[in-house]
């Protein structure tokens, strides 16, 4: 018998199997932390019954109230399928390292079996890492393009509003880094509702990257205490009384998100009923050297309820920077001075013996007069000014053995406002003999 047709009959006897094979895998990871709905094909109407009713003290009249409502969502799955061809010898050999022949002991049940084992096991890895960042696309080609993931369904509600902190099911925290990773994952825990801190099966959601952190954090703050024997891990700190579970998904890897729910609100719907020869078969296709692989299902996700009795989604985002300082208010410039002239006389001559001498200036703005010498060395001459009148005051000037017949220095006569001088030469004549 050729081992294509081989195969091809004893695929039957491993249909449910093999529409079974992706649901099992993953319960032992991922679903055994949510709640799995089998035979859901296309929309479902899920959600609970919410009441506020109570019990009041007795009163004859009815008074009757009406706080009772059924608060529903939709579960949606969608319809997905692998096809898959392959060469049955080269399978053959690549399993069992051996060629195929009548004489191999090897049955083509086997063949199929190793297969089946294989597909299933790659469909279910395909879906676990989809579970929370797939998204809705019907032209696409992947699991990821399948449904809509828990991350893709919170993105959305929180969009629209109906996932939000001021409705208390919604929190931003910082990002998440080994310094602070024990206190924002318990930050998280306490901005729940108590209603969902007190809840059964309480877990927490988040990437197995911030769990390794917690793992290490765990291990600097609580490791070195001898008397802790119990300390788990995998429960949050602090949530001893009704412990929250900490769940690390390799579906969420490099999400942003946490989500802080329980077993009951995660659900996942399949269905794999209906006839399996529908949903499962093995055929020989066009080619003839090649054999087809065929499977169909339907898959989605969705939570039960949003409000915060059952619900918190937390956020990573970067901390806002610090506001930029307001520019300081550039000064006002100054006003230019006003150019003032200074008028009068620019030469003073001053006997070798006179006590001293005075002068009047003007200024164009009418303002007084300053003055002073400007002149190194000068020290035989001392200026002062009263208003607009300069004196000048020299020592006795007696003859000397150099021979010079006159010393001079320099005033300087300004406007006591605005900008404006006038330089003076002063002279002093040499007597013969004093």
């Amino acid at each position: 018998m050729e081992l294509a047709t081989a195969l091809v009959n004893s695929s039957a006897k491993y249909r449910k199997e093999v529409l079974a094979m992706p649901v099992a895998a993953l319960l032992d990871k991922a679903l055994k932390h949510m709640t799995l709905r089998r035979g859901v094909a296309g929309d479902e109407t899920v959600g609970r019954a919410g009441s506020d009713a109570e019990l009041r003290p007795y009163k004859t009249e009815k008074g009757a109230t009406d706080k009772s409502r059924i608060i529903a969502r939709t579960l949606t799955t969608y319809l997905g399928d692998v096809i898959e061809e392959f060469d049955p010898y080269q399978l053959f050999t690549t399993v069992y390292g051996e060629q195929f022949s009548d004489k191999t002991k090897r049955t083509e049940a086997e063949i199929v079996q190793a297969l089946c084992l294989q597909m299933g096991k790659s469909v279910a890895k395909k879906l676990g890492a989809a579970l929370f960042k797939a998204s809705r696309n019907p032209s696409g080609t992947t699991t990821m393009t399948l449904f809509n993931g828990f991350e893709t369904i919170a993105a959305a509600e929180i969009t629209e509003g109906n996932i939000a902190a001021d409705k208390g099911n919604y929190m931003e925290v910082d990002i998440i880094t080994a310094a602070n990773v024990g206190d924002v994952l318990k930050a998280i825990y306490d901005g729940a509702s108590e209603e969902l801190q007190e809840a059964d099966n309480l877990k927490m959601f988040l990437p197995k990257s911030i769990k390794k952190m917690y793992d290490d954090w765990c291990l600097a703050h609580f490791g070195a205490v001898v008397y802790n024997t119990t300390y788990n891990k995998n429960r949050l700190h602090g949530t001893e009384e009704n412990p929250c579970e900490l769940v690390a998904l390799s579906g969420m890897k490099g999400s942003d998100y946490i989500f802080l729910s329980t077993k009951d609100n995660m659900l996942v719907g399949c269905d794999q009923s209906g006839n399996p020869k529908e949903k499962f078969l093995i055929r020989v296709p066009d080619n003839p050297k090649v054999v087809q692989f065929f499977a169909c299902m339907f898959w989605g996700v969705q939570f039960e309820q949003i409000e915060p009795e059952f619900l918190l989604v937390a956020k990573q985002v970067e901390a806002a920077p610090d506001p930029e300082p307001e520019p300081e208010p550039e000064p006002e410039p100054e006003p230019e001075p006003e150019q003032v002239t200074v008028s009068g006389d620019d030469s003073v001559a001053l006997d070798a013996t006179t006590a001293g001498g005075h002068r009047t200036y003007a200024t164009s703005n009418g303002s007084a007069v300053s003055a002073e010498v400007r002149t190194e060395g000068a020290d035989w001459l001392t200026v002062s000014a009263d208003g607009n009148k300069v004196t000048f005051t020299p020592t006795a000037y007696a003859y000397d053995a150099e021979g010079e017949a006159t010393r001079s220095a320099t005033v300087r006569v300004s406007a006591a406002t605005g900008t404006g001088y006038l330089d003076v030469t002063v002279t002093q004549a040499m007597a013969d003999n004093l």
